[in-house]
């Protein structure tokens, strides 16, 4: 019996709050940057987590925020207890940073390591800013080497201050996800200038 793939089955999210955001979200952003002298920082680009007792409760506010989840798919490096990391929604990939105090809390309250059995895992994230770097320097820092548009100047990378395990199920989807930055739609943000 042949297994045949139906067309909406194809790109079915593996988890309903992971959803397409980040290539909407950042894109809007550089729009308003890309014609700027200097490319801004922009923080709470993620809005904060708001917690109590410790741990972010589950309200309605967080949960329908797309921003707040992040799927881990790659760990590339750590230096000086800033975890350099790669991360998803159910449409495309970007580079994500966690900073020494995210990852001392986030492996206080959780008794392991962040790189600990998280690839895969669902995170919710909060005050996080996006900030850019310029291509050669994001390479060096997440050891990765991504041809690009030679127009692209500079990737835009999350800067995550809050997270927390949302789903622990690591479930690994067939089809991969490619980076944002080599999205026909980012790439001619930069051939239109």
């Amino acid at each position: 019996m042949n297994m045949t793939a139906l067309p909406a089955k194809e790109r079915q999210s593996e988890s309903t709050f992971l959803r397409e955001w980040i290539l909407s979200s950042v894109m809007s952003t550089v729009k308003e940057h890309v014609s700027l002298p200097i490319w801004p920082a922009v923080p709470n680009f993620v809005p904060p987590l708001v917690k109590l007792h410790g741990h972010v409760p589950f309200n309605s506010r967080t949960l329908l925020n797309r921003r707040h989840f992040l799927k881990i798919t790659n760990f590339h490096r750590i230096e000086n207890f800033t975890v350099f990391a790669s991360g998803r929604d159910n449409n495309c990939r970007i580079l994500v940073e966690f900073t020494p105090q995210c990852v001392s809390k986030f492996e206080r309250l959780n008794s392991i390591r962040i790189t600990e059995k998280t690839v895969n895992t669902i995170f919710l994230i909060g005050a996080a800013a996006l900030k850019y770097l310029p291509v050669n320097e994001a390479w060096a820092q997440w050891s990765l080497s991504i041809p690009l548009d030679p127009n692209i100047p500079v990737v835009p990378v999350l800067v995550v201050e809050q997270c927390e395990v949302f789903d622990l199920d690591q479930v690994e989807v067939r089809p991969s996800f490619d980076y944002l930055y080599r999205l026909g739609p980012f790439e001619k943000l930069f051939t239109e200038v």
